[in-house]
């Protein structure tokens, strides 16, 4: 039986943070460029569901709905679950809507889809993801700007988290996309 890989993608500040403490992320689009567009169209393209937590979902949803373009389609047009236990409508889809993180994640890896499960979202559905043992693989950006305090993926670990870099590219504008997967 085939089973779905669990991929996180995130934008880290140099010091860690996914978001400022008040949960903005505007910081990081400077670092954005032609190279860093490609492998982050590669890694939408491969994707089979996007999986996301209510709020990047209220977020994203309204902007990838009225954009046009190749990041766009493969946003627009790959199915979205959405982890949430208060959300019960959704226009932005197809989408699916689970209550339970864990379960979910299951469901989905159970599928015999093709493609990656591909979480997007805020720091706090990744920590979740991250504490529960659930994530195959981390593509994290590292862009080169410290921003001092603000919400980390990986503050709230109950243990270290051991990880091995798979593979890395520096980009152009200074930022560092690196593969990680978690050594098991």
């Amino acid at each position: 039986m085939h089973e779905r890989k669990v991929v996180l993608k995130m934008v880290l500040s140099l010091d860690g943070f996914a978001t400022s403490l008040d949960g903005t992320h505007e910081w990081m689009f400077e670092w954005f460029g032609d190279d860093s567009g490609a492998r982050t169209l590669r890694t939408l393209e491969e994707a089979g569901v996007h999986a996301m937590g209510r709020r990047s979902y209220e977020v994203m949803g309204p902007h990838w709905a009225a954009s046009q373009g190749p990041v766009a389609s493969a946003m627009n047009d790959k199915p979205k679950a959405v982890f949430s236990r208060t959300l019960e409508q959704v226009s932005w889809g197809p989408a699916e809507v689970f209550a339970d993180v864990a379960a979910g994640i299951a469901d989905l890896k159970a599928r015999e889809e093709e493609g990656t499960i591909l979480i997007h979202g805020g720091p706090g559905f990744a920590a979740a993801l991250t504490q529960l043992g659930l994530v195959d693989e981390l593509q994290l950006t590292t862009v080169p700007i410290a921003i001092g305090a603000g919400r980390s993926p990986f503050a709230e670990l109950r243990e270290p988290l051991a990880l091995e870099v798979v593979d890395e590219q520096r980009f152009r504008s200074g930022a560092l996309g690196q593969v990680l997967v978690p050594r098991r």
